[in-house]
C-alpha cells in the first residue's frame, strides 16, 4: 500500500513538473500558425521580425516574425496577440530594436514608442515621444532621436534626443540638437546624433555630441550633408550615412529633373586625436538600408545612382574601417529583389534578409545565404524595413 500511495505521488509529482516545463518553454503565441515558407532549422534564434512601416498616416503599421522551428510566416502578430488594443501598433513604425528580450518598437507617425514581450509580442508599455524616429540603449536608459514636432513648412524647428527610464518606461529628460535628427549611437559615454533637416531641400551637415552622463550637447561634428543611419564602431568613433544631395532644374516645357550633385555616401568618424575627428570617406558605398553583424556594416543601395541607372549592390565594410567588398545584386539570386527597403544579416549561419518594399501593396522578405543563394521568400505587410532576430 504505502508502495502505491509513493508510486502515485511520485507520478503527480512528474506530471507538475513537466506541466511546469511546458509552460516555460512554450510561448503564447505558439498557436499562430502563418504561412509556411521554408524548412523548420535550429540556431541560435528562434523568430526574425519584421516591422512594417505602413503608409503614412493609414495607420496600418503591422509586426510579423518568421518561426525558424517550424519555417512559418506569421503576419500581424501584434494584432493577434493584442486584440484589445483598438489602433494596433499606430502609425508610420520607424525602427526596431531589441534589448532583454523585449521589442522596441518607435512609431513615428502615432507619436509613441511601444515595448513588446519578445516572447509573445504582447503589449508592456506605450511611451509618448513626439515624432520619434532612432532609439539606442546605454546603461538605465534608452535615447531616442525626435523630430520634436517639426512639420515641412517648419523644418527650423530643432530635433531633440529624449531619455526614457528602462525600468520605469518614463520620459526623465531631454536635449536639443540639430533640424530633424535621425540615427543615433552611443560608445563610451559620448552619444551620437545625425542630423538631416530633412524637411528643407539645405539639408543640415553634422552630428551633434551629448555627454551621456550630463545628458548635455558639448559639440557637433560636420560630416556631409542629409544624415541618416549612424552606427558605433566600437572603438570610440561612429559610422554615419548620407542621403547625398540633389540638385533641381526645369526643362524647356517646365518639367522639374532632379539631378545628383553629391552622391549617397558612407563616413566613418574615429576619436578626435589633437582636438579635431578624422573623417574618412567611402565615396563608392551607396546606402539605402545598413545594418550591423560579426564585425561589419551590411549596406546595401544603386550603385549607378549617379549616372541615373540603377545597381543595387551589397556592401560589406569592417567596422574597423577596412575596405570591404561589393556585390552587384543583378549577378544573384537577390536580383529577384525590387526594391531593398531594410537589411538584416544572421550573425550565426551568415543568411542575408533583405525587406523588399511595394508602395502601392504588400512587399516581400527575402532569405539568402551568404552567397546570396535563394532560400526562402514571404508575403509581409506595407513597407517592411525594420527587421531584428530573437
Amino acid at each position: 500500500m504505502k508502495r502505491c500511495a509513493l508510486l502515485v505521488f511520485s507520478m503527480a509529482v512528474l506530471a507538475i513538473v513537466a506541466g511546469c516545463r511546458k509552460d516555460e518553454t512554450t510561448s503564447r503565441d505558439a498557436d499562430l500558425a502563418g504561412v509556411n515558407v521554408a524548412v523548420g532549422e535550429k540556431g541560435a534564434f528562434s523568430k526574425l521580425f519584421v516591422l512594417n512601416e505602413g503608409n503614412f498616416e493609414k495607420n496600418n503599421s503591422t509586426l510579423d516574425f518568421f518561426r525558424f522551428s517550424d519555417g512559418n510566416y506569421v503576419s500581424d502578430a501584434f494584432g493577434s496577440m493584442n486584440p484589445t488594443v483598438v489602433q494596433g501598433l499606430g502609425d508610420t513604425g520607424n525602427y526596431l530594436a531589441l534589448l532583454d528580450n523585449k521589442l522596441w518598437l518607435v512609431m513615428n507617425g502615432s507619436g509613441y514608442v511601444h515595448v513588446l514581450d519578445a516572447k509573445d509580442e504582447t503589449l508592456l508599455a506605450s511611451i509618448p515621444v513626439p515624432s520619434p524616429r532612432f532609439i539606442a540603449f546605454d546603461g538605465g536608459h534608452a535615447y531616442v532621436t525626435s523630430y520634436a514636432g517639426a512639420i515641412y513648412g517648419g523644418e527650423e524647428t530643432k530635433g531633440k534626443v529624449y531619455r526614457i527610464d528602462l525600468k520605469t518606461y518614463n520620459v526623465d529628460g531631454e536635449v536639443e540638437v540639430g533640424c530633424q535628427p535621425e540615427g543615433i549611437a552611443i560608445s563610451r559615454g559620448t552619444i551620437y546624433v545625425a542630423n538631416s533637416r530633412g524637411y528643407n531641400y539645405m539639408h543640415e551637415r553634422t552630428v551633434s555630441v551629448i555627454d551621456a552622463s550630463a545628458f548635455k550637447v558639448t559639440g557637433t561634428i560636420g560630416v556631409a550633408s542629409n544624415l541618416r543611419f549612424l552606427v558605433s564602431d566600437n572603438n570610440g568613433g561612429f559610422w554615419v550615412s548620407s542621403y547625398g544631395e540633389s540638385d533641381w532644374s526645369q526643362d524647356a516645357d517646365g518639367n522639374w529633373i532632379q539631378s545628383m550633385s553629391e552622391p549617397m555616401c558612407l563616413y566613418h568618424v574615429t576619436p578626435p586625436t589633437g582636438g579635431s575627428s578624422n573623417l574618412t570617406v567611402f565615396k563608392d558605398v551607396h546606402v539605402n538600408c545598413m545594418t550591423v553583424s560579426n564585425g561589419n556594416i551590411y549596406a546595401i543601395g544603386n550603385a549607378a545612382e549617379m549616372t541615373g541607372g540603377f545597381d543595387n549592390t551589397l556592401y560589406t565594410i569592417s567596422l574597423g574601417g577596412a575596405t570591404g567588398t561589393s556585390v552587384s545584386l543583378s549577378k544573384t539570386d537577390a536580383s529577384r529583389v525590387g526594391n531593398p527597403y531594410g537589411i538584416c544579416v544572421n550573425p550565426d549561419n551568415g543568411d542575408i534578409y533583405i525587406a523588399d518594399a511595394d508602395y502601392t501593396g504588400p512587399g516581400k522578405v527575402w532569405c539568402f545565404t551568404k552567397d546570396l543563394k535563394y532560400k526562402w521568400s514571404a508575403v509581409a505587410g506595407m513597407l517592411p524595413a525594420h527587421m531584428v532576430l530573437f
